[in-house]
């Protein structure tokens, strides 16, 4: 943070930071603590119990430093003044209050967040307004990728494309708050979407119930979002599938993931060309399972019918919210260009054994999706 120190600036502590002065010791200097989750500073001088009594009360934006030293007059000289707030200001301890930026305190539930973007090096409002320009798309909206969408809305993203053309079924309740009973053969996208809004009111929704069976409806889906989410466990194979051959061809990152029986899968993060996409590891997959021509039967069975099966998958619901909690974190992380844990790498999750582990996907040489040879054609 650069910050000159001039009288006209308004300076606000941060709210997360903890202050504790510990008495004078046998050398008559007191000292000093500032604690975050993730840094501790320490400070030794003569009257910082008065420094905290005097000064700090006084850092809440409301008034300019001109003002702070008018209040203060002779009961801390310039200099002293001047020492602790350049301390506060080259250690990140307080920020510049603007009128015209996001006021903070109208947006208490993001506030644990947006302590902890500072701590990781970002200006609090700078990463809140980029979120709240991130454009996602969530394609299916039963277990993980609802757990995804509704992280990522209490998150402070801006726009989620919600698309789900599939019914609520009774153990959605399971996953939606409030009571699912009334609202069995509703489209789970409806129902997602005002979940969404009633705990999230900053980000808008947009609901998508058209079937997703060809190239042309799918391509305006993926035009204007910065990041596509898929959860396999909520859609058909063919859309997974076709998701993953658009988001190649229109340059757009598809983080895929979802939950079957006692395993979850996040992962691969779809993007470059020549990393490994969606369909490279789902033939690696195949042929590495026990009966690989039975295992790639069932896949082709599953991708003419064109529809989610949720039946035919047994799962957990805790499953869905790790493998939902994971997709939202991966994106979040891309968005605020944070390493991710899925790039060109898949994360799966062992309930049993409660095992988590990262596994490298490699590419697929003759990929009918991303391999060179395809790219030519």
């Amino acid at each position: 943070m650069l910050m000159k120190l001039n009288d006209n600036k308004r300076l606000r502590l941060l709210e997360h930071v903890v202050i504790h002065v510990i008495p004078s010791d046998c050398n008559d200097e007191e000292t000093m603590i500032f604690n975050t989750t993730r840094r501790t500073l320490t400070v030794k001088g003569q009257a910082l119990h008065d420094v905290e009594k005097i000064v700090f009360p006084l850092l809440d934006g409301s008034q300019t430093i001109g003002e702070i030293r008018a209040v203060i007059g002779e009961k801390l000289t310039d200099s002293s003044l001047n020492q602790c707030l350049e301390f506060l200001i080259d250690n990140r301890l307080v920020e510049e209050f603007l009128e015209d930026q996001l006021d903070l305190d109208s947006h208490a539930y993001l506030l644990p967040q947006l302590s902890l973007y500072h701590e990781l090096g970002f200006d609090q409002r700078d990463a809140q307004k980029h979120l709240a320009n991130a454009r996602i798309a969530v394609f299916g909206l039963r277990g993980s990728g609802l757990v995804a969408a509704t992280n990522l809305a209490t998150a402070g993203i801006g726009f989620l494309r919600l698309c789900d053309d599939a019914y609520i079924l009774a153990s959605d309740s399971l996953m939606m708050t409030d009571s699912v009973s009334n609202k069995i053969g509703a489209f789970r996208g409806v129902e997602a979407a005002r979940q969404i809004e009633a705990i999230a009111k900053s980000t808008q929704t947009e609901i998508v119930t058209d079937p997703l069976t060809n190239d042309e409806t799918v391509n305006p889906l993926l035009d204007d979002v910065d990041l596509v989410i898929v959860a396999t466990d909520a859609v058909s194979v063919n859309l997974a599938y076709r998701l993953n051959r658009l988001c190649l061809k229109m340059q757009r990152p598809l983080l895929p993931g979802g939950a079957a029986g006692v395993e979850g899968t996040v992962g691969p993060l779809v993007f470059a060309q020549d990393g490994p996409c969606y369909l490279c590891y789902r033939m690696r997959s195949m042929a590495c399972a026990k009966l690989p021509e039975a295992e790639l039967a069932i896949e082709q069975l599953l991708n003419r019918e064109r529809r989610s099966q949720p039946r035919l998958r047994e799962n957990l619901p805790i499953a869905q919210m790790l493998v939902g909690s994971y997709l939202a974190l991966d994106a979040l992380k891309m968005l605020l260009g944070l390493a991710i844990a899925t790039d060109g790498k898949m994360l799966h999750l062992d309930l049993l054994g409660t095992k988590l582990t990262h596994n490298v996907v490699l590419k697929k040489p003759g990929c009918p999706h991303c391999s060179r040879k395809q790219e030519r054609t």
